[in-house]
C-alpha cells in the first residue's frame, strides 16, 4: 500500500505506474474521495467533541442544581447528527479503502516498459541433446510407474497428481536439499501455519485481485499459495530493532492455488492446484533492500548450477508484474524434452508496500519507520523435478539423479526402476 501523502506528493510517479501496468485505476478519483473522507472525519470529530462539551455542561448544571433541559435537548440532537455522520463516514471509509487498495506500487527504474519480458542472464550449463525421442514429464512418470494421475484425479479432480515410490522420495529429497541449502545461506527456518485468516492476503498484496485463485473455508480461512503470506501474517504489527534486521526467513509449505483457466502445460506436474515450495522472506531496512535482493540471485545461480539445471533470469515487464512489486524477476529452467523455458520461481522487491499494509516497522535513530520486504522462491520441488526429468532422462528410460541429490536418495544414481507393488491396481 502507498501512503496517501506519498500519492499526493508523487502523483505523476504513481500515475506512471498505473499506466505502465495497464490498470483500470482512477488515481484522481481516489484523491477526491480522500478529501471527502477527510472532511467527513473532521465533521464527525467535531460532533464528538461537541458531545463531550454537552456532557460536561449537563454534569456541571446538575452539580450546581441548575436547569439542564436545554443541554439535554442539544445532546439528543447532537447524538442524532453523530449517528447520521457515522453512517456516512462508514460508507466513505469503505469506498476510500476499496480505491486505495487498488493503487499499485511504484516502479523501479529497471522495469521494462515493453510488450515482452527482458532476458538478463543465462547460465553456461549445456542444454541436453538427445539421440532418442525424449518424453514429457507425465509420459515418463507414467511409463516408469512413478506417478498415477488417473487415481489422483479420481480422488481430487482436475490437475491432481500422485507420486509413487522413488518419485515420491525424490520430490521429498529435493525439498530437504533446498532447506539445507538456504540454511547454509543464513536463513532461519519456520514451519508457519499452512492456512491464514483471509484478511492477511491484503498484507501481501494478493488481495484485492487474487480472490478467485485461493481455496478457502466457510469460516474465512485461506490455504496459502506461498509461505510469504504466512510469514508476513505472523509478523504484522511487529516493531523490530534496526540492529535485528534483516530477518531472513525460509519455510516449506504445501501450496494451493486454483490456477484458473486453460493452459498449454496443464498436464503432469507443471501447473497443478497443489505443490511443494520453499519460500524466502526478507524483512529489512530500506538502504539494504537492493543489496539483499541482488544477493538472492547470486545464491539462486549457485543453487541451480549445483542442481545442473540450465537456467536464466528474466525481468518482468510492467504490465506483467503483481501490484505489490516495484521490481520482479523470474528464474526459468530449460525443459529439454519440451524444448522450452519454464518458470522455476519469482523474486520481488516491494519496498514498504507490504509493511505499510501489515504495520511492520523497525526503530532506528530514535523513531519508528516502515520496514521493506522481499519475497523469493527458494525452490518448488515439483518444478525442479520436472526440469530434471526433462534434461536427465536416458535412452533406457531411467532418470539420472544430479550428484548433489544422490545422498538424499540413499546413494542412488538413477530413478526409474518400476515399483511392482502397485496400490489397488486391477
Amino acid at each position: 500500500m502507498l501512503n496517501i501523502k506519498y500519492i499526493q506528493e508523487n502523483l505523476e510517479i504513481v500515475k506512471h505506474s498505473v499506466k505502465a501496468r495497464e490498470l483500470d485505476v482512477d488515481v484522481d478519483l481516489l484523491l477526491e474521495k480522500y478529501e471527502e473522507w477527510k472532511k467527513t472525519k473532521k465533521d464527525l470529530d467535531d460532533l464528538r467533541r461537541e458531545r463531550n462539551v454537552l456532557t460536561e455542561n449537563i454534569n456541571k448544571a446538575r452539580k450546581q442544581k441548575k436547569d439542564f433541559k436545554k443541554f439535554i435537548e442539544e445532546s439528543k440532537n447532537n447524538n442524532e447528527k453523530i449517528k447520521e455522520m457515522e453512517l456516512k463516514f462508514k460508507e466513505l471509509d469503505e469506498e476510500y479503502n476499496v480505491l486505495v487498495y487498488k493503487i499499485p506500487n511504484t516502479l523501479h527504474d529497471d522495469v521494462p516498459i515493453s510488450d515482452v519480458d527482458r532476458v538478463d542472464w543465462e547460465s553456461k550449463i549445456k542444454k541436453p541433446e538427445f539421440d532418442f525421442k525424449p518424453k514429457r514429464n507425465w509420459e515418463i512418470l507414467i511409463d516408469l510407474d512413478l506417478a498415477d494421475f488417473k487415481r489422483a484425479i479420481k480422488a481430487a479432480g482436475d490437475r491432481a497428481w500422485m507420486l509413487r515410490g522413488d518419485a515420491a522420495r525424490f520430490n521429498r529429497a529435493i525439498t530437504n536439499f533446498l532447506l539445507d541449502f538456504w540454511r547454509e545461506k543464513g536463513y532461519f527456518e519456520l514451519i508457519p501455519p499452512y492456512y491464514v485468516n483471509e484478511e492477511n492476503l491484503y498484507i501481501t498484496g494478493h488481495y484485492p485481485g487474487g480472490e478467485k485463485e485461493v481455496y478457502k473455508t466457510e469460516d474465512g480461512k485461506v490455504f496459502v499459495g506461498t509461505g510469504e503470506i504466512s510469514v508476513l501474517a505472523i509478523s504484522k504489527d511487529d516493531v523490530f530493532n534496526k540492529k535485528e534486521l534483516p530477518k531472513k526467513f525460509m519455510c516449506y509449505t504445501p501450496c494451493y492455488r486454483r490456477e484458473a483457466g486453460n493452459h498449454a502445460d496443464d498436464k503432469g506436474l507443471y501447473r497443478t492446484h497443489q505443490f511443494d515450495k520453499v519460500e524466502l522472506t526478507h524483512i529489512t531496512i530500506p538502504e539494504n533492500e537492493e543489496t539483499e535482493y541482488n544477493q538472492i540471485f547470486e545464491d539462486l545461480k549457485e543453487l541451480y548450477n549445483t542442481l545442473e539445471i540450465p537456467h536464466r533470469i528474466i525481468t518482468h515487464r510492467a504490465n506483467d508484474m503483481p501490484n505489490k512489486a516495484i521490481l520482479e524477476k523470474d528464474v526459468e529452467g530449460w525443459l529439454g524434452a519440451e524444448e522450452r523455458w519454464g518458470e522455476l520461481g519469482s523474486i520481488g522487491m516491494t519496498a514498504s508496500f507490504q509493511a505499510i499494509r501489515g504495520n511492520i516497522k523497525f526503530i532506528g535513530e530514535g523513531k519508528e519507520e516502515f520496514a521493506h520486504t522481499i519475497y523469493a522462491t527458494g525452490g518448488v520441488a515439483n518444478r525442479i523435478f520436472i526440469a530434471i526429468i526433462n534434461n536427465n532422462q536416458q535412452k533406457d528410460g531411467v532418470i539420472k539423479i544430479p550428484k548433489v541429490l544422490q545422498s538424499y536418495m540413499g546413494g542412488k544414481k538413477v530413478i526409474g526402476l518400476p515399483d511392482k507393488k502397485k496400490i489397488g491396481k486391477k
